[in-house]
């Protein structure tokens, strides 16, 4: 597990110190954010204003840590491979979405906050968000009101950075491949909720092990369902999907279907 020790330069200077981890077998490192609560992170800790808060709809102020600097400190201590690396924000309720390491580093910052503002001095949250929200809350500072690719997850627990030859290996086609778009379209609607090889989230069932969803569900069910949910099952908990057109979800069961072939039980 990593921790995190404070940084004893000046507080400009805004570092993050963590005590080294090896890559696992498969490449990964996890970072237990539990672990940062019970210690403490001296100058890591920052105040965040979020220009627009998808949640509360509202702009809003945070104590937390820099998401970038939490990362590059990790990667550079375990000597992990960043090339084309990916990152899994594993929460409390099974929502794990996954995002491309590359898009931490774009204009907008992300924060791992731990504490919101607007409470009393003696409450980390809302009386009735402290059991979902805590421990962490990841949000980012000048995110847009409709930047869709942004993840908001709360109650974020662990995050994982996967390398590239174990991603690809598990769960990416090569581009070449006409099931490759299909991947790129489920990574970035479906795999946040769902997992191929148990890469992804939680919160959905699982859809290539041990059987894949082609395998017990008609193709044109599983995109009507997903287009309606409530439609086929009473309180669903998953949202109506009308962001996606036949051509993209025919993609999807393109790779779906390629992924049937390539189970991988790690």
């Amino acid at each position: 597990m990593l921790l995190f020790a404070a940084c004893h330069t000046p507080a400009t200077e805004n570092k993050i110190i963590p005590i080294n981890e090896k890559p696992n077998e498969n490449g990964e490192v996890n970072i237990v954010l539990e672990k940062v609560l019970n210690h403490q992170a001296g100058n890591a800790i920052t105040k965040v204003t979020v220009a627009y808060d998808p949640y509360f709809k509202t702009p809003k102020k945070y104590l937390g840590f820099s998401l970038r600097q939490l990362l590059e400190a990790t990667w550079k201590a375990s000597k992990f491979d960043t090339a084309n690396a990916m990152v899994i924000f594993e929460c409390k309720d099974g929502y794990n979405p996954v995002m491309d390491l590359s898009k931490i580093y774009g204009p907008v910052n992300g924060y791992i906050a731990f504490k919101d503002l607007d409470q009393p001095e003696d409450n980390d949250w809302p009386d009735s968000l402290s059991q979902h929200f805590s421990p962490y809350y990841l949000v980012w500072d000048q995110a847009q009101k409709d930047d869709q690719s942004l993840f908001w997850p709360y109650g974020l627990t662990t995050i994982r950075l996967i390398p590239k030859k174990e991603k690809d290996r598990l769960i990416v086609p090569d581009s070449s491949n006409p099931a490759y778009s299909g991947y790129l379209t489920f990574k970035d609607n479906c795999i946040k909720c769902h997992s191929i090889n148990k890469i992804g989230g939680s919160f959905g069932p699982e859809f290539n092990l041990p059987k894949n969803i082609t395998e017990y569900r008609d193709e044109q069910q599983i995109i009507s369902f997903a287009k309606a949910p409530s439609s086929y099952r009473y309180n669903s908990r998953m949202p109506a999907i009308t962001n996606l057109s036949d051509q993209e979800f025919e993609k999807i069961i393109l790779y779906l279907n390629y992924m049937k072939d390539h189970k991988y039980d790690h």
